[in-house]
This record gives structure tokens, C-alpha cells and sequence, in this order.
């Protein structure tokens, strides 16, 4: 071979590769070089293989821009990632647009349809049919009926959770199974608006099955859309290890169960009773079947409006749930002064309701907070640039990818300070009220979740059903859970469900013990149905000269006992002069509960009674006196 065209070639190759590494459109955002086939997706990768939106903001920390810009193969990609460009991105109609890709074909069986991964007058359409009738389910705005099924719903799982019911599809051994809890809540909250239907609790499998495939399709994928995106041949050469295998089948094994359920609707249709949404979308359909210029209206747009909110639903709520109980395993102080709020604005009698949401903003910044770490939708989803048009003084040439780095925004600490913390504490003010939501966790302006309202609403009502009764801990023996998400179309929970003790939570009130000399107290529960109790003891005062850092939260250990009681001992140790209170709780109040509490050492024990006298029917208990003592 003649040298001199080998070196001619290598010349041209290395040509080709300068080229394509520094040509960019004039006034194009700043950003990491491009290389053949994946252009800046190399870098990327190189940055942190794991996680892009990671890797995204370790480069526009290096290119020190508000504004990145890059090629992914050919596509100009432009990343939004401070509040004013996130929000000019969200509300402008230059960049309403969606990428049409192979996935999103491949989603909606070669069409662009639905809600989420389409555009144009038809999007504009469905999303403005979909909110007005959706409404009349309560989805977007508060609704009776749908309050009272999660009411149900909660209920159910709380006494499944205490062994009132049996549901080893989320209680196993006495471990709750997560994310698997928070499915048959959600998912019959939404399928009970859209197809008027709820899925039996017999059947947890087939519930599980229909929102792991949700997960399965959103893992498969990525929220620039990776390799099968920018390569889309692969998906022929390569089907399972480009992940177009799996897409494929979870979607149509999705669609499959929707369409049953439609196919059950029109058998079942009556135009005088309107149902759910299916029936009253079968309206429009069959009054615009003969619109001269085409119905909007079509069965395969029902389909994958109701696939935008079952699969939305499965994952993205039930990966928020589950990163917040991570979260609270995490911190919990957190969880403590939760479940105060709730013990003080709502008490023990009822579940918690929307009406006292305004009344617990501790709660409320809690998952505001949790929403802002996660980030699970950490670049939104890619808009398309619908024209040749500027943002933030930058050119966006026609048909870019433009994300929204919520990630970097809710990560940036010029804004938070300590974005990494978990802290509640940063959405409140100084008098504890809740302060205006910078946060942008369901994105903005016209392309905002349609969902955001039923999110919001649900999640509290379900966390703080949940809060009011357990305590959220690992099973003995288990590392706490990392507080890491799994990459894909958005972020989800960890791969595989967590075993999760949820702690009872032992109901009366308080009774007040004040401490002089150095003691040991041990208090015992005899109880015929719970199984783990707790007694929490909140340092009220300390004499001067001493610490009151003690322990706060003291957790039984139970054994079996005749008659199959339970037998709960708890043995406290306090070594200072403290004023303590004990308050002793109980889930149920039905139960039979005795107390029995011996002191030792105590020389003013005594003075203690008086106050056990005055509440000693709190919350209909009644305290034995009599086994009060001071040896």
C-alpha cells in the first residue's frame, strides 16, 4: 500500500475529526467539544457514565454558563439550567414542541399521541379536553368521591399493615414491601377516573405486573434518549442490549391491558350515564365521527392518554413515595417532628384530609423538599425547538433538543446554600409559615404535569396516613438505604422493593415523670394484637449544670407470651436531673392496653402522681395507679 495515501487518509480523518469537534452554529450556548456518531455524548459518558443530568452539570460547572450547549450525533442540544431560562423554555411557544424519536414512535405504535411525547394542534387539543373533563373525576382540583376512595384506600393499607387485614403482596413477615405498598393507591385512584374500575386487592400480582412494565419502559430509555436515539439501527442489530426489546414488549403489554378495558367500556356503553373519562371521551368520538374535516377524537388517542396516566402515575409518583420513606429512614428527626405536626393539628381519631393541609407546613416543605433533592425528572422532557429562535441572548437553531436542567437548578448553590441536605426547614420562614415554592418538580408555564394537582394532593394524603400510624425504619440487620435514584427516561426508585418496618405508633397522651437523683425505669406493655411499640421520651427541662442530650426515641423488643399476648420491655436509663415525658402511644385504641411502670431510686416520684390523676382517662385510658411504686 502506498504510504502516502495511508497518511493522506489518516490526514483526512484527523481533518474530519477537528472539524466535527469545534464547528458549531454561530453564537451557539458554550459546551463540551463533539466527536463522530455521538458527538458530546462521549464526554458525557466520560463525566459520569451513571448519570447524565450529573454529567451535564459537572459541565456547565466547567464552562461556568447558566446556559450549555452541545451535539448529541447532529442534534444541537441546549440546556436550560437556572429558574429564568428553565421557565422561558417551559412557557414560550417556539419550544413546545417534542422530539420525535424512535422511542416515541415506538410508544405510540408509530404515531406521536397522547399527552406527553406529542405536539401540535392535536396536543393543544387533548391536553385542553383532558383538563376539562378530567375535572369532573377530580384530577386537577379537589373532588369528594376521589378523597373518600383514597380514604378507602389508605385505610385498607394501614390495616393491612397492623395485621387486621392479610395482603402479603405489601406485608410479608412483618415487613412492608416498597414501592409495592404505594401501587394499588395510586393505581386505583387514577384507573377509578379514567375507566370508572379498581383493581382487586386479591390479585396484587397483576397490579404490580402493570406498573413494573410503566418502569421497565421508562428504565429502558434514557431523557436524552442515549444510543437508540442517536443510532437507531441498533435497534436491529442489537435489540435487548440497545433496549429496544424491552421497550417494545412492556409497551405493548401496557397497551394491551387499556385497550381491554376500553374494548369493555364500548360493549357496555351508554350515552345517558357517563361512567368515567373512557365514556365520556366515547362520546365525543361517536358525536365527531362525521366531522367533514376529520374527528379529533379517536380510540388510539384514548389509549395513550390513558397510558400517559397509568404509566406516569406508576412511576413517577410511586419513585417520589419511595425516595421520601428513603429519605425519612434517613433523617429521622425529620420524621419525628412530622409525626408531631400531625399529632397536633389532626390527632388519632381520623385520617388526615386536605382541609388540614394548610395546617401543616412542616409536612408540606418535608415533601417540597423531598421533590427538590430527587429531582426525578432531572431534564424534564426534551422539548424540540419549533423554529430558529434565541434563549438567553444564545442562538437555537430549528428542531434542537432543549432540556430543562432541574437538576442543576434544584442542585445550585447559589440558590439553596446546601443543596445536598435534606432540609425542610429552607421552605419556611421564620414563623414556621410555608414560603414561596422557587421549586419546579412538575416543570412550568404551558407544558406543566397536567398532574401536578392530583401528585401533590395524593402523595400528602398518603404519606400522612401513613406517618400518623408507623414509623418508618429498616428491618433489623438491613443497611440503610442509599439515597440514590435509577437512571432512565426519569428518574425511579431503587431497582428492587426494600423491606421496610413500619413501627406502630402507641397512642394515649402524656404523663410527666420529674427525675432527681439517677434511676432506671421500665415500662412494660401487655397488648393482644400489636407487635412493635415504641416510647418516646422528649426532654422537657434540665437542671443547670447537667446535659439533656439523651436519647429521644427508646424501641421495644417483644416476645411471645401466653394467650398470645405480647409482652413489650423497655428499659430507659437517665443519669441527669431531667423533667421527662413520656408519651406513650398506641395505634389502635381498642386495644386492651395495662401499663405497668416501676420505679427505682426515685425519691420524688410521688409528685408525679398528680399529674397521672388529672389525665389519666386521656384519649380513654385508663392508668392502674396502683402499680406505681417506688421501692
Amino acid at each position: 500500500m502506498n504510504p502516502l495515501l495511508v497518511i493522506a487518509a489518516v490526514c483526512l480523518f484527523l481533518l474530519y475529526i477537528y472539524r466535527t469537534a469545534t464547528w458549531r452554529h454561530p453564537n451557539f450556548p458554550p459546551g463540551p467539544p463533539s466527536l463522530p456518531v455521538y458527538g458530546a455524548y462521549w464526554f458525557l459518558l466520560l463525566s459520569n457514565w451513571t448519570y447524565i443530568h450529573k454529567a451535564i452539570e459537572n459541565m456547565r460547572r466547567r464552562y461556568k454558563t447558566k446556559i450549555l450547549g452541545f451535539y448529541l450525533g447532529s442534534v444541537p442540544t441546549v440546556v436550560a439550567c437556572d429558574y429564568e431560562s428553565i421557565k422561558e423554555v417551559e412557557s414560550r411557544p417556539e419550544f413546545l414542541g417534542r422530539m420525535d424519536t424512535v422511542v416515541a414512535r415506538e410508544r405510540g405504535l408509530g404515531k406521536l399521541l397522547g399527552l406527553i411525547l406529542a405536539d401540535g394542534p392535536a396536543w393543544a387539543h387533548q391536553r385542553r379536553y383532558m383538563l376539562r373533563y378530567m375535572r369532573d373525576f377530580g384530577f386537577g382540583t379537589r373532588n369528594v368521591k376521589l378523597e373518600c376512595l383514597m380514604e378507602e384506600e389508605i385505610r385498607d393499607v394501614v390495616e393491612v399493615l397492623n395485621g387486621k387485614k392479610q395482603d402479603k403482596g405489601i406485608y410479608n413477615n412483618g415487613l412492608a414491601l416498597v414501592p409495592d405498598l404505594f401501587y394499588h393507591i395510586l393505581l386505583n385512584a387514577i384507573w377509578s377516573m379514567y375507566a370508572g374500575d379498581k383493581f382487586s386487592h386479591v390479585n396484587h400480582e397483576y397490579t404490580r405486573f402493570i406498573a413494573q412494565q410503566g418502569i421497565d419502559f421508562i428504565r429502558a430509555t434514557g431523557p436524552t434518549g442515549g444510543s437508540l436515539v442517536l443510532t437507531p439501527w441498533l435497534r436491529h442489530l442489537f435489540p435487548e442490549k440497545s433496549g429496544f426489546k424491552k421497550i417494545r414488549e412492556t409497551n405493548l403489554r401496557i397497551v394491551d391491558s387499556i385497550r381491554t378495558k376500553i374494548e369493555e367500556h364500548k360493549k357496555t356503553y351508554s350515552p345517558d350515564h357517563m361512567r368515567d373519562f373512557i365514556d365520556m371521551y366515547l362520546k365525543e368520538m361517536k358525536e365527531h365521527e362525521n366531522d367533514p374535516l376529520g374527528s379529533p377524537f379517536s380510540e388510539e388517542q384514548l389509549l395513550f392518554l390513558g397510558w400517559d396516566l397509568l404509566v406516569s402515575t406508576a412511576s413517577t409518583l410511586t419513585a417520589t413515595l419511595t425516595m421520601y420513606v428513603v429519605y425519612l429512614i434517613n433523617h429521622p428527626h425529620v420524621q419525628h417532628k412530622i409525626q408531631e405536626e400531625i399529632d397536633n393539628v389532626v390527632g388519632r381519631n381520623r385520617l388526615p384530609h386536605l382541609n388540614d393541609r394548610p395546617n401543616m407546613p412542616y409536612m408540606e416543605a418535608s415533601l417540597r423538599e423531598l421533590m427538590r433533592i430527587a429531582s426525578i425528572f432531572s431534564l424534564g422532557i426534551a422539548h424540540r425547538a419549533t423554529e430558529d429562535t434565541e434563549l438567553c441572548g444564545y442562538f437555537v437553531p430549528k428542531n434542537s433538543m432543549v432540556l430543562t436542567g432541574l437538576y442543576s437548578y434544584h442542585h445550585d448553590p447559589e440558590v439553596w446554600g446546601d443543596p445536598e441536605t435534606y432540609r425542610p426547614e429552607r421552605f419556611l420562614n421564620e414563623k414556621g409559615q410555608l414560603k414561596k415554592d422557587i421549586s419546579l418538580p412538575f416543570g412550568a408555564g404551558k407544558r406543566v404535569c397536567v398532574g401536578e394537582t392530583f401528585g401533590r394532593q395524593n402523595m400528602w394524603l398518603i404519606l400522612t396516613g401513613l406517618l400518623q400510624s408507623f414509623t418508618f425504619k429498616m428491618a433489623k440487620g438491613q443497611k440503610l438505604p442509599a439515597l440514590r435514584t435509577v437512571h432512565g427516561f426519569h428518574q425511579t426508585g431503587p431497582e428492587k422493593h426494600s423491606s421496610v418496618f413500619f413501627f406502630f405508633r402507641m397512642w394515649a397522651r402524656l404523663f410527666f415523670v420529674h427525675v432527681r437523683s439517677c434511676f432506671f425505669v421500665r415500662v412494660f406493655f401487655v397488648s393482644v394484637r400489636a407487635h412493635v411499640f415504641y416510647v418516646h421520651a422528649r426532654v422537657l427541662s434540665c437542671a443547670r449544670g447537667f446535659s439533656c442530650a439523651c436519647a429521644h426515641v427508646f424501641y421495644a423488643s417483644c416476645k411471645s407470651y401466653e394467650d398470645d399476648d405480647q409482652i413489650c420491655l423497655i428499659n430507659i436509663n437517665v443519669q441527669c436531673n431531667l423533667k421527662i415525658m413520656f408519651a406513650i402511644c398506641e395505634y389502635d385504641e381498642k386495644l386492651n392496653n395495662r401499663l405497668m411502670m416501676e420505679q427505682l431510686s426515685c425519691a420524688s416520684v410521688e409528685r408525679s402522681f398528680s399529674t397521672l390523676k388529672r389525665i389519666k382517662n386521656y384519649a380513654g385510658y385508663t392508668f392502674p395507679l396502683q402499680h406505681y411504686k417506688t421501692i
